[in-house]
């Protein structure tokens, strides 16, 4: 069976393709190792086994060419495009394949526009994902990770802690450090971004957060700092 992650880049796609990679039916390649897998797909040749494939996201760039209707199974991989956006600044792989682009409120407007086109890749067809939430596999990883084995019909087996992760098959340094994973990496942009910065967001992104049940920098306005804000806003006592 040949399942593909859909992404934007730094929403914790190497992560998944790792912990998938430590269940006894599944192999997975990341970025740079996906290469051969990736390759052989497209050619039509079938891989043995279950064989998961993380493949850059400039991929998703290409609409017309739809690679991903080659795979069995499709799995979306989404993430809070703040938090997104102040990681990949943060980790240097911002413009490793994007040049800069003009800035609104110190925001990389340009990052944004990368960020919508992807996602419109997604939002165009959602019907053949299967889409979880970054946010859910660090806060809900067992929850998480129970309902994509249904999702794949793998047998359940325990995946979480997951094995060290391995920095020369490519992708985040920062999974390499430890075998869990760190609830404090959602919501980042409650404390780092601006009010002036979230309404930049709210401005390119707003219909996409939406849609994907992120709440807008608006809707945050009064509650940043004093409470957890989930995917959908709730009342802070």
């Amino acid at each position: 069976m040949r399942v593909i992650i859909g992404y934007s880049m730094r929403s914790g796609s190497t992560l998944l393709a790792h912990i998938l990679s430590g269940h006894s039916q599944a192999r997975a390649y990341s970025d740079i190792s996906s290469n051969w897998a990736l390759v052989r797909i497209a050619l039509g040749l079938q891989p043995p086994g279950m064989i998961c494939i993380k493949p850059v996201d400039l991929l998703y760039l290409q609409r017309h060419v739809r690679l991903w209707d080659r795979y069995d199974r499709r799995i979306w991989l989404a993430r809070d495009p703040r938090d997104a956006y102040l990681s990949s600044v943060e980790s240097g792989y911002a413009y490793l394949l994007w040049r800069r682009g003009r800035r609104e409120e110190g925001i990389d407007v340009g990052l944004l526009k990368r960020w919508r086109r992807i996602y419109d890749t997604y939002l165009d067809d959602p019907d053949p994902w299967y889409r979880i939430h970054y946010e859910d596999l660090v806060a809900r990883p067992d929850a998480t990770l129970a309902g994509l084995m249904n999702y794949l019909d793998l047998p359940h087996e325990t995946l979480y802690p997951f094995q060290t992760f391995d920095i020369l098959h490519g992708g985040d340094y920062k999974i390499a450090r430890s075998n869990t994973v760190r609830d404090d990496s959602r919501h980042r942009y409650q404390r780092e971004l601006t009010p002036a910065q979230l309404e930049v967001f709210d401005r390119y992104l707003g219909d996409h957060m939406r849609t994907l049940d992120y709440p807008l920098g608006g809707d945050l306005r009064g509650s940043i700092g004093k409470c957890d804000v989930a995917r959908t806003p709730v009342t802070c006592q």
